[in-house]
C-alpha cells in the first residue's frame, strides 16, 4: 500500500510569509484533509485510532518502528552550513527522514490534535494571525485552551521527530505530551 502525501492545490509558502487570506485558504484546505489523513494513517499502520490517550503510545511505537532515517548528502550538508548563521550550525542534523516518514510525522501530529480536541470540550482547530512575530502565526493549531495559549501540535510532533533523529526513542513521547498539555486545558 502506497502512502499518499498531503499536497495542497496551491503554492505553499512559509507560514510567516502568508497573507491573512492565504493563511485562511491553507487552513480551510487543511481542515478538509483531516478525515482522509487519519483514515489513511489508521489503515496503513493498522493501529486502531480510537482517540484515547493510550492510542498515542500505540501510534508512536508504530512510528518508531517504521520511520526511515537517511543520511544527508555532502552537498545537502554543505548547502545548509553555507545558509546557516554560525550560532545555529550546531542544530544542523546529519540525518533526515525520507518523504514517507515526513508524511507520517504530519499525520500523527494531526492525530494528536484530534485526540486533544476529542477529549476536551471547547477545543478546536484554529489559526492565529497576530502578532506576525509569533512562532505559530498562520499555522493550524489547537485553540480554546484556558491559559490563553494554543497548541501547535505540528510543531510539537516535528520536535519529537528531531529527537528521533538524535537517537531518542521514547514510546511514551506523545502520551507524555498529551498529559503535560492537560494543565493548559
Amino acid at each position: 500500500m502506497k502512502y499518499k502525501l498531503m499536497q495542497p492545490p496551491f503554492v505553499m509558502k512559509e507560514y510567516s510569509e502568508m497573507s491573512k487570506n492565504e493563511a485562511k485558504e491553507h487552513f480551510n484546505w487543511f481542515k478538509q484533509q483531516i478525515p482522509s489523513r487519519l483514515e489513511q494513517l489508521g489503515a496503513f499502520s493498522q493501529i486502531h485510532l480510537d482517540y484515547s490517550d493510550r492510542s498515542l503510545i500505540d501510534i508512536w511505537e508504530w512510528y518508531l518502528r517504521n520511520v526511515q532515517i537517511q543520511s544527508k548528502s555532502a552537498s545537502e550538508l554543505k548547502e545548509e552550513h553555507s545558509e546557516t548563521e554560525e550560532w545555529l550550525k550546531s542544530y544542523i542534523y546529519e540525518n533526515k527522514l525520507d518523504t514517507k516518514s515526513q508524511a507520517f510525522t504530519l499525520d500523527i501530529s494531526i492525530y494528536l490534535g484530534e485526540v486533544v480536541k476529542s477529549n476536551h470540550s471547547g477545543l478546536d482547530w484554529g489559526i492565529i494571525f497576530k502578532p506576525k512575530s509569533y512562532i505559530s502565526v498562520n499555522r493550524p493549531v489547537i485553540t480554546g485552551l484556558t491559559k490563553e495559549t494554543d497548541m501547535d501540535v505540528i510543531m510539537i510532533v516535528t520536535n519529537k521527530m528531531f529527537a528521533v533523529l538524535k537517537g531518542q526513542r521514547n514510546p511514551n513521547a506523545l502520551f507524555d505530551i498529551y498529559h503535560t498539555w492537560k494543565e493548559f486545558i
